[in-house]
């Protein structure tokens, strides 16, 4: 029986995938603070050992344990990065996996879900599609890039999305807008981007604090934003009702035909609002 060995199994993200390895017939041990089990002997009686800890953590953690593992084990990681992880588990003589689950562990299964893959170093074919299989047979949807890709797509993905959320819900907080009496006479649209910020900032700080700062891309893409966002200022400050409209219908054109999919499908979800 292949044997899965989870490192920070007790965390949410950790019992999640503790959850669905038990559940597809796998022996799964765990070893976290709370455990008597070590992370030595964890590694050395596992076949897939999964590194399931806080992001600060990973690197860390990661560069403890390479030293107990063999060749012919299968090495993963759970975190939100990859290039800085899969750089460290690749100095160990284990075959590499890097794994990123987007979406909270809060919705307690992985059907309908992406997770991104970035296998690195494959010698035992096995025991990595053992775990693709599993994941797809559980209706994820699994996506395979480079872990250089990884990164800079979750720097626009979490990093920019993450920094435009903050920042709204913040500056209405600096202006002293009532936000309770908003919603007396709110949109449909606004009460969606409201939700959005508010189910972000409904997660733990500390995590989202790491998605941020440790990204080494996101700073450049904020960048832009900012100068994004000061060039649609200073048309509304000049009243540049021709440049405003350019501004706009550029954004428009370059999200092409998925502008006409976002409403439809944001329709649906009004309707879903109004009927609750």
């Amino acid at each position: 029986m292949t044997v899965v060995g989870i490192i920070g199994g007790t965390g949410k993200l950790g019992g999640l995938f503790r959850k669905i390895f038990e559940e597809e017939g796998f022996e799964v041990l765990v070893s976290s603070r709370t455990t008597s089990l070590s992370k030595e002997e964890l590694i050395r009686k596992s076949d897939i050992i999964i590194v399931s800890v806080p992001i600060k953590s990973t690197i860390p953690v990661i560069r403890e344990i390479t030293p107990f593992i063999k060749e012919g084990k299968l090495l993963m990681d759970l975190t939100s990065l990859k290039v800085g992880p899969i750089n460290e588990m690749l100095k160990s003589k284990a075959d590499v996996l890097g794994a990123h689950p987007l979406f909270a562990p809060s919705i307690g299964d992985v059907r309908g879900q992406t997770i991104i893959l970035c296998p690195q170093r494959i010698s035992n074919k096995e025991l990595y599609q053992k775990v693709n299989f599993i994941l797809t047979n559980r209706g994820a949807n699994i996506v395979e890039m480079t872990p250089e890709e990884h990164d800079k797509m979750m720097a626009v993905i979490q990093g920019l999305t993450h920094f435009s959320a903050i920042a709204l819900c913040h500056c209405m907080k600096d202006l002293n807008f009532d936000i309770k009496k908003s919603f007396e006479c709110t949109s449909p649209v606004y009460r969606l981007t409201l939700d959005m910020a508010g189910r972000i900032l409904n997660q733990e700080p500390e995590l989202y604090a790491d998605i941020s700062l440790l990204n080494p891309i996101t700073p450049e893409i904020l960048l832009q934003y900012i100068k994004s966002a000061e060039t649609l200022f200073n048309k509304i400050q000049t009243k540049d009702r021709e440049g405003f409209i350019k501004f706009f219908e550029e954004a428009s054109q370059y999200l092409g035909d998925f502008t006409e999919k976002a409403e439809k499908e944001s329709n649906l979800l009004i309707k879903k609002m109004v009927s609750e």
